[in-house]
This record gives C-alpha cells, structure tokens and sequence, in this order.
C-alpha cells in the first residue's frame, strides 16, 4: 500500500528513533482505524531504520497465548533473554536489559501488531516497558484499534495508566483525504475526479477499502467484505480452497504447514500473493489485512471448516504448538477430548505468566467439553476455573462455580476438600459485601475440617483469624491466630508456607490498626517477602492492600505512597483485578485527604467505572460523594444511601466509621446539626468497642460533647473531642490533611481561625465548604473574606498543575518533577495527565514545544 499523507507521522517516527539512538527510549502507540495503514505505515518506518528490528502480533482469531509478540521476536532479539524454567518478572527484566545494550549500540525498534488483541501478559510486558523505556536504546511501536478498545478493558486501562510515562509518545492514522484518496486511486488507473469523489464517499478516505475497491472493478462495493469476495471469486478452485485454510489457521500460517495440507502444494498460493490478497512474512503467509481474512472465513461452509480445522489440528499437534492454538482448532474441529488436554494446559501456562483473563476463558473452554469427565475431575477444572475468575474480579462467578465444585467432592465424600471450598466461599462472599454469608461459610469451614491437622484445617483457622482482623478486634484475631500456628507446628516443615504467609499477614494488619506500629510492619512485610519468594500472588497482593490501608487511615502518606505504587505495579503486571482496584481506591482516598482533588477524582472514576467489587468501590464511592459535597457540585443522597446499605451488609468498623464521618462532614457543612448527632449516635455502637483509635476518633469527633468516648482516640481527634481546635487544625497541617485542618478551625467558633479555614477551603476549591464557614462569620459578626476568583490560567490549570507544567516546559521527567515540588512520582504523573487533557494535547513533546507560553497566564 503507497504511503500518502503519512510524511509528518514518518518524521516524528524519526525522530524517536534518533532519541532511542541518543539512549532516551520511546514507546509509541500507533492508533487508527481499521484498514487505515498501520502495517504499511510501520513498514515504511522499519524500512528507513538503521535499526534492528523485530516484529510480533496479537492473534485475534482465537484465544491469544501469553506473550505470543515476545515469541515471534525471540529470533531477533538475544540469546538467553527466554530461558527455560524463568519466572515473569527475570523474563521481563532480560527484556529491558536487551534493549538498555542492544548489540553495537545500534536501536532496536520492536514492532506489537493489533494490541486491541493482546492478552494480559503482553499488556503488562508492554506497561513494564513503557515505564522504563526512557533509559533504553530501543522504540517500540505498539498498533491498536480504538474502535475495539472499550472503558474497563485492558489496553484502555494500559493507555490510561502509562500515559503520561516519560517516554510514552502517541502517533494517530487518519483516513486520507479526497486529494489522498484520488491520488491512490491515479496509481491504479483511475484518473476521473469523480470516481475519486464516489471512492471517498463510500470508503471514508480507508485505504484498505479503497484499493479494495479499485481492485474489484465492475460496481463500486458498498462495503470492505463485498470488495474482497469479489476478488476472491475470481480465482481458481485451488487458489480459493488455499484462501479457506490460511483464513482459518488464523491471523498467520507457516508456509510449510500450509503446502503439507493443500492438494497442489504452495502453487496454489501463487495467484493469490500475486493479486495481493495474501502477502509473506518470513515463512509465513498471512492475508494483506485481517478484514480480508475475516470476509473470507465468514464464507467457509460449516463441513468444510470442521474438516480443515481437524487437519490442521492434527498438523499442528505433531509440531508441537502451542496448546493454546490447539485448543482453538481442537474446539472448532469438534474435538472435546483434544480441547480438555489443550485448554488445560494453555490455562495453566497463562496463569503461571500473569494472564489470568485467558487462564479463565481456556478453562471455560475445557469445561464447555468436560461433561464425560469423571466427577473428581470436573470438581479441579471447576475450582481452577473459580479461582481465576476470583483474580480476575468476577465475584459472582467465582462464588457460584466455587460452590459447583464444593458440592461434587461432597458427592465424593471429600471433606478437606469440601471444607476448603467452604472455606473459599466465605472469602468470596467477604469480597462481595456479604459478611454474615462469610461468617457462615467460615465457621462450617473449621467445623468440617476440626481434628484433621491438615493445611486445609490450618488455612480454615487463619481465614477465621483474618474475618476478626477484619472486625478490628485484637484479642479474637490473636486467638484464632495462635490456633492457627498450632496446627502448623503439628505439620512438617515443608508444609503451610501459603498459611504461614497469610497468618502474619492477620497477626501484622490487626496490630498495625491497633497501635503496635512497629511489630505490625514487621509480620506484614514479613508475609509480604514470604508470599513474593514463593510465587504467592494473591497473597502479596493482600499484604500491599493492608499495608496500603493502614498507612492511608493513619495519615502515613509517604508511607501509603510506597505501598500503593508497589502494590499498583505488583497487581497491575500480573492481572490481580481484585486487588488493583482496591489499592486504586484507598490511593483516591489518600489523594481526598491530601487534598489533591483533581487525581482524587481521576482514581475513583476509574474504579467505579471497573466494575469493582463491593468490597473495592466503597471507598471511591465515598471519595467522589464527598468531593461533589465539598465543592457543592452535586447531591451526595444516592451515593450516600448506597455506601450506607454497602457498609452495614460488610459490618466492619473501616466502613461504617468513613462512611458516617463523611455523612457528618456533609451534614455540617449543610448546617445541619440535628442530622449530625443522628448520624454519629447512630454509629457510635459499631465502632466504640473496636480496637482502632482512628476508627473510633472519626465518629467521635462528632458525638455530643456529653456522650463519653471512652477508650483513647487518634491524637487529632482526640485534640477535637477536648475542643482543642487550634491544636487539632495544627497537628491535622502536620498530618498533611488540609481539609480536616481547616475543618477544625471552622468548628471552633473563633473569627480568626474561622477565617483561617475560609482560606485553605478556597484553596483546596471547596467552595460549599467554605460558603458554611463565611456563614458562621457572619453569625458572630466578622469580617468575611472575600471569595476568591477562579483560576485565570487561558486552560484552566489551577495553580500547582501551572507549576508542573513549566517543570515539564523545561524538559523534566516525573521523577525530577516529583523531587522539586516534594509530592510522589504518581501525583507528578496525574498532573501531568491532567495537564495534557486541559490543554488539549497529546505528548509531552507537544507541551515541551509549545505549551510553555502559556503556563504563567
């Protein structure tokens, strides 16, 4: 396909190689529609490259196999970066290294067809790279459809989260233009101005639609599919039965493999690669573009496609593909017993890797065919199934197949199985909200499994241990913790590294919460490096996410930033769905009480558009209810009531203490008192008793001064429980938490600190907050600040994104922005992500260049 209108994108593409070359790596997404040229266009850059250069692509036709791009650049890239009997993360490290000291200095330029394809651990190999590519020798060029990303999915989330990396930059293909269009319609022959203006007209300016269409002559074709079957039926039989298998070996077909299963050999793909539907690609044939595959796959007659796919299972299972390829044809070929060995396996192989999505639709696959199997085993496959879907955030789903296998091995009489599922369904329905479910299920748990002195009896009695750390109660978790250790020490050596692991993880979460800062650190860190060590990623994912909360409601926030960005990165590479959104939330949390309203906001939209469990979306559902509170954008009543029936059905004090100090929060700032001490007095019986003084101090504070508190409070609201406002607002300022400052010198009555607080609120942008605290001076008789204007910036930027972006103007990484104005590397990342949509650019090139004028206005 020529290559028009493309020389500025050409240039740009240049240009990063020229950067990769200097050291300062890119990784660019290519996006357009498709048809548009993203292939052509990658090819033409490939071609000008004095770089080496390797290719690999995302399979659309059936369910993808982890890292299939890695393994179509394996040739290219050096020995040893792929060793037999290699955990993911050393696999994605020798990667990086590779591209850091790229053979005789010169670039690699690495090509990711049709990311709009990829499976999870592509994904995260991709978000590994982008952000650490800066520091490489290497571009990389990632292709995707916007068209077939959607909110939610994975290269949305990976576009979203990477993409104000240092050295993420974005080039989008757009359909030619008439003077395009009737420029490639001249090379074929066609020179009438009209026929251009009709060509335009129907195709939208798609290349591929376009040559297409001039190539199918006769009628101009109303759509892509009519265009390509019209050249295809003007083959011979074999170059069309040729069409038939290569469209359903998929998105590729080895040339050897072909020719071994056409009647005339490779000569019947002669006249198809000569009319240029088909194209080579090394020794492999694939169509020009997987439209045309697509046309021609959707005219293959059912017996027909059965009987291919029965050949090219059997070709390829003696060539020892992979078994995700070949569950896909042992499936089509209507081959069950070949799709439960196939499917099998390729799930396996994609959990080990991180790719937990795919683990779970090969195991729906294999469970599709496993109706003969023998009772035992259809239990395993619907446990393997259940515990990917737990990963991947399919609640239900998990607790309704968990509950399948469960009852099969009590047909079998398997009571440590049975337990065990009992066991797991009380942790399914904790994430669903339903803890009076998940009690149930535990306590049938450890009394199933009493007096058996196995791993299962003693994970029973940790996750008995892990409901009451979950209650905030001390002296329970300790017990079920020490009858927990007791049936380890019972067990060998080698046993119950997963329990142990878990069991510290309780033991350290419930003395962090109760005060025991240091001890607490010790046990969650030390089940953090236990699970890491042994490959127990549900169980690192649980200690970020407990070490992550603590640190957020204890106002910890240097602290709560490590752990997040680690757990982030922990959950996001390796496709912990459950647990990403949770961290993502509690980050949205620690955003709100920082006051940074804007990355706040950006965090928990994004996990309430997830589809978080329950358990994940209180918390950005409270965020976004008290932002709009605060600012006086919105009604909060919805959003209140629904936290209010979310954190009763959970009965935990860390949600029903936030949820009502942010009823109370609101309902001050609404003046209304009597609502105050309903709320509060209301609550207060769920968290007196509680061991976590912040829990007990945040529905405290707003108790009537005449109820008694008893057991201690947090510092800061034991300050506000003294009226000791100034002393509360002050230690509030030390704590980093500007709201909650301001909000104690608002409820202390004195002008001046009233006038304080009128300040930081307009500051922070919470203007219904600030219109309470004016009110209350105009009460007492005082002078009122005026309100002050809005930002006058010509984009809208509020004060502190104007300072990230003269930082970026001169050329700084987020690292360098983060040291210079003392915030965390991810705060730098979301201001400059919010600097690049206000604007209304898309690289940090483009604010580089031009955007810098502006940012003193």
């Amino acid at each position: 396909m020529t290559l028009l209108e493309r020389d500025e994108h050409l240039q740009a593409a240049a240009g990063y190689l020229a950067d990769a070359a200097a050291g300062h790596g890119r990784l660019v997404y290519v996006g357009g529609e498709a048809g548009v040229g993203k292939t052509t266009f990658l090819e033409g850059v490939s071609a000008q490259a004095d770089a080496h250069v390797a290719v690999g692509w995302c399979d659309g036709s059936a369910t993808p196999p982890p890292l299939g791009p890695l393994v179509d650049m394996l040739p290219d890239l050096p020995d040893g970066v792929w060793p037999d009997e290699i955990s993911r993360s050393q696999l994605f490290a020798n990667v990086l290294a590779a591209l850091r000291d790229p053979p005789g200095g010169t670039p690699y330029l690495l090509v990711v067809e049709d990311a709009h394809w990829a499976d999870e651990a592509t994904l995260d190999l991709v978000r590994h790279l982008a952000r650490r590519i800066h520091a490489c020798r290497a571009l990389v060029m990632v292709t995707y459809r916007p068209e077939d990303t959607s909110v939610g999915d994975g290269l949305r989330v990976l576009l979203g989260d990477t993409a104000s990396a240092t050295g993420t930059r974005r080039i989008d293909l757009s359909p030619l233009t008439v003077d395009g269009v009737a420029k490639l319609a001249a090379e074929h022959g066609a020179t009438d101005a009209r026929t251009a203006s009709e060509l335009y007209a129907v195709t939208g300016g798609n290349p591929f639609f376009v040559t297409e269409a001039l190539a199918s002559r006769g009628e101009l074709p109303q759509t892509v599919r009519d265009a390509v079957l019209a050249r295809v039926a003007r083959l011979d039989e074999p170059s069309q039965r040729a069409l038939e298998l290569v469209a359903l070996a998929g998105s590729r077909a080895e040339s050897d493999l072909v020719g071994a299963l056409l009647h005339d050999g490779l000569t019947a793909l002669d006249e198809p690669l000569a009319r240029g539907l088909l194209r080579r690609s090394g020794d492999d044939v694939l169509f020009r573009h997987e439209l045309a595959r697509l046309a021609v796959l959707g005219e293959v007659p059912a017996g027909r496609a059965v009987h291919l796919h029965r050949r090219l299972h059997t070709a390829l299972a003696e060539r020892g593909a992979d078994p995700a390829r070949l569950a896909h044809h042992a499936e089509a070929a209507r081959d069950g017993a070949s799709v439960l060995q196939h499917a099998r396996a390729a799930a396996a192989s994609a959990a080990e890797l991180g790719a937990h999505r795919e683990a779970s639709r090969q195991y729906e696959r294999a469970l599709r065919h496993g109706d003969d199997l023998p009772t035992g085993e259809r239990a395993q496959l619907l446990w393997d199934l259940g515990y990917e879907y737990y990963l991947t955030n399919r609640i239900a789903e998990s607790i309704e197949t968990v509950g399948r296998a469960r009852d099969l091995w009590d047909l079998l009489g398997e009571t440590l199985r049975v337990g065990d599922a009992w066991r797991c369904q009380s942790r399914l329905q904790w994430f669903a909200g339903q803890n009076d479910e998940a009690r149930a299920c535990a306590d049938r748990a450890v009394e199933l499994l009493e007096g058996s002195d196995s791993v299962e009896q003693a994970m029973a009695l940790s996750h008995r241990a892990g409901l009451s750390m979950l209650k905030t109660q001390l002296a329970p978790t300790r017990d079920w913790g020490e009858r927990t250790l007791a049936v380890l020490d019972r067990l060998p050596d080698d046993a119950g590294q997963e329990v142990r692991v878990h069991a510290l993880n309780n033991l350290g979460t419930i003395e962090i919460t109760a005060g025991d800062l240091e001890h607490g650190r010790q046990m969650l860190e030390q089940s953090l490096d236990g699970a890491r060590t042994a490959n127990l990623q549900e169980h690192a994912a649980r200690a970020y996410c407990n070490l992550s909360s603590t640190a957020v409601a204890q106002r910890r926030h240097a602290e709560a930033f490590r752990w997040l960005d680690e757990g982030l990165t922990y959950c996001v590479d390796r496709d912990l769905d459950s647990w990403t959104g949770y961290l993502r939330g509690w980050r949205s949390r620690l955003h709100l009480d920082r006051g940074e309203e804007a990355e706040a906001r950006a965090d928990a939209t994004a996990v309430m558009r997830s589809g978080s469990s329950a358990v994940g979306s209180l918390e950005p559902l409270l965020v976004l209810a008290q932002l709009d509170v605060r600012a006086g954008t919105g009604s909060p009543d919805e959003a209140f009531a629904q936290a209010v029936e979310m954190s009763e059905a959970m009965a935990e004090a860390q949600r029903i203490g936030p949820t009502s100090s942010a009823r109370c929060e609101a309902a001050w700032i609404a003046g209304d008192d009597e609502a105050i001490t309903r709320i509060a007095s209301a609550a207060w019986p769920h968290v007196a008793s509680v061991d976590c003084p912040w829990h007990r101090g945040e529905v405290a504070t707003w108790l009537p001064a005449d109820v008694d508190a008893g057991q201690p409070l947090a510092p800061p609201y034991a300050l506000e429980r003294e009226r000791r406002w100034a002393e509360a607002a002050a230690l509030w300022e030390s704590l980093e938490s500007p709201f909650e400052q301001a909000l104690a010198l608002s409820r202390s009555g004195d002008p001046a600190l009233l006038t304080e607080a009128v300040r930081i609120f307009d500051r922070l942008g919470a203007a219904a907050a600030a219109a309470r605290a004016r009110t209350s001076l105009q009460a007492l008789g005082a002078p009122v600040p005026r309100a002050t204007r809005a930002s006058s910036h010509p984009h809208g930027l509020t004060p502190r994104e104007q300072e990230v972006l003269q930082l970026v103007a001169r050329g700084l990484s987020d690292a360098a922005i983060a040291e210079t104005l003392v915030i965390s590397r991810r705060t730098a990342e979301h201001h400059v992500a919010a600097i690049l949509g206000k604007v209304g650019v898309r690289s940090r090139r483009e604010l580089e260049t031009g955007s810098a004028e502006g940012s003193s206005g």
